[in-house]
């Protein structure tokens, strides 16, 4: 695993269970050594604000490193309403 991987992981590893601690996680993982999804329940108001500074963390942190090692990292999102 090369420096940018490992980054990235530890950003996204660290959000998945910190979302699970709060019982936010509906399902999520690695779907493959480069791939992880994270699907979320429906979200109370009293975890919007936190949810909302979680997810600016994350992107940021992951587009700092998609900007930094572009040939190792591409961040994409996709929003699902249910």
């Amino acid at each position: 695993m090369n420096i940018a991987c490992a980054a990235a992981t530890s950003l996204l590893r660290t959000a998945g269970k910190l979302c699970a601690e709060r019982a936010l996680v509906k399902t999520g993982g690695a779907e493959a050594p480069d791939r992880m999804r994270l699907l979320l329940a429906p979200v109370a108001e009293t975890d919007d604000g936190w949810l909302g500074g979680m997810t600016d963390f994350l992107l940021r942190g992951l587009k700092d490193l998609a900007q930094e090692f572009p040939r190792e990292i591409v961040v994409r999102t996709e929003t699902t309403e249910v």
